[in-house]
């Protein structure tokens, strides 16, 4: 029995630039009928493939398959597409096939079609990394060094502001990444003797994060001003400085690790990134700001729900509709943490709070229940009584779940589906 493997991916779930990208590139695609009467597999499966899926599935295109080399996903189905091994490309003739990727894995993914004899077309519907064209031509190498310049350009300015600190690069927009990236770093200042510390982060939020870890030097960029920062600092080899991030594809690419070898999201920070020893102890946020609590948010007798993420597939509404329901039964009063146009769970009241204030919310409120998104690394260490809610899926091409990957001790979890 075939069963649907919502699973997290290596690439995050799409913002919208991806999103609105991958939307014009298969509208195009569409409307010049480059689908009519030819096979469409999808390779990779991952939340941005889901989301392809579903965009083509809308549009009546018929999708043959999802190639995957994870043998744990082969067998399994996403809205009736079945999960294969790419070997299942040998089948098919050159001219009646077309292979859509959205993962940031598009030149591994190519040569490994090419060395299956697979001589189709091959088509990247997002571009993730602007680093990562690998064509020659004069318009290609022309852009690669704009955006060098547009890098190196803010580099400097980096280091006009902070001209002698170690540059602490978190190029994810993401809370959990900030937030264990700076809890290990005073190990990791410790343990290469370093004094002066400045980090640049994407948005306001994550320098939140940043914020209550007591770090004062920040530099808050947008995501096209980092990915070209991050470029200029590789392709300069700048000194005094490292990414800190677990699986960009232009630092270490040590994610590939796990295809073989267990390793928390946690220790992923501890030893990969930083090198440190596996009984290191994080630092916990020592600046989180007191509540202000604009929502009269009653206190020992509320609960805060999480129900979006970025980095896994959200729920059905239903099932966060039901937790309202169950708790509201018992006398508590629900609310649902909610940033820009995200809309409140049914029967709740829409709450939003800055990341910093956000640990003093939950110990005031009681009971705080999420989707594994990064407010639940934000909140680690707040007490109160903490939920988190798993879906049943395995992280990336691994063989581990998400829920083993990025688990929190000491956290009580749901899965979903239940597991048996």
């Amino acid at each position: 029995m075939s069963r649907h493997p919502q699973n997290e991916t290596k690439g995050v779930i799409l913002n919208p630039a991806y999103r609105n990208e991958m939307q014009r590139v298969l509208d195009t695609l569409i409307n010049s009928r480059s689908f009519d009467s030819r096979v469409v597999f999808l390779f990779g499966h991952c939340n941005a493939t889901e989301e392809m899926a579903d965009y083509l599935l809308q549009r009546n295109v018929n999708i043959r398959a999802i190639l995957d080399n994870s043998i744990s996903k082969q067998g399994l189905s996403y809205n009736g597409i079945p999960i294969v091994s790419p070997d299942l490309i040998k089948e098919y003739t050159a001219e009646n096939c077309v292979v859509l990727i959205a993962t940031r894995f598009f030149e591994e993914m190519s040569a490994q079609l090419r060395r299956l004899a697979y001589y189709g077309e091959i088509i990247r519907v997002v571009e993730y990394d602007s680093f990562s064209e690998y064509s020659l031509s004069d318009e290609t190498l022309e852009r690669r060094t704009a955006r060098v310049q547009r890098g190196k350009a803010t580099l400097k300015l980096a280091r006009k502001q902070y001209p002698a600190h170690h540059l602490v690069v978190c190029p994810n927009n993401a809370l959990g990444d900030v937030y264990w990236a700076m809890a290990f770093l005073p190990s990791y200042c410790y343990k290469h003797r370093i004094d002066e510390i400045a980090v640049l982060t994407i948005g306001n939020a994550c320098r939140e994060v940043a914020e209550m870890f007591g770090r004062a030097d920040i530099m808050a960029l947008c995501e096209v001003e980092m990915d070209e920062l991050v470029q200029a600092v590789i392709f300069t080899r700048e000194e005094n400085c490292i990414i800190a991030h677990h699986d960009r594809p232009y630092t270490d690419n040590i994610i590939k690790y796990l295809d073989k070898h267990f390793m928390s999201f946690i220790d992923y920070y501890r030893c990969a990134v930083y090198g440190l020893s596996e009984g290191t102890p994080p630092v916990l946020p020592s600046k989180t700001a007191p509540l202000e609590n604009p929502a009269d948010i009653p206190k020992s007798k509320s609960v805060i729900l999480s129900p979006y993420a970025k980095s896994v597939i959200e729920l059905p509404f239903r099932f966060w509709e039901k937790i309202t329901a169950d708790y509201s039964a018992e006398g508590y009063t629900v609310f649902t943490n909610i940033a820009g146009n995200e809309q409140p769970v049914k029967g709740t009241i829409p709450l939003k709070i800055p990341i910093s204030q956000m640990p003093a919310a939950v110990e005031h409120a009681g009971t705080f229940i999420g989707i594994r998104n990064g407010l639940c690394d934000v909140l680690y260490a707040a007490d109160c009584r903490k939920i988190v809610v798993f879906p049943d899926c395995y992280y990336s091409t691994t063989p581990f779940k998400v829920a083993d990957f990025v688990a929190l001790p000491g956290w009580e979890c749901i899965f979903h589906p239940p597991q048996r």
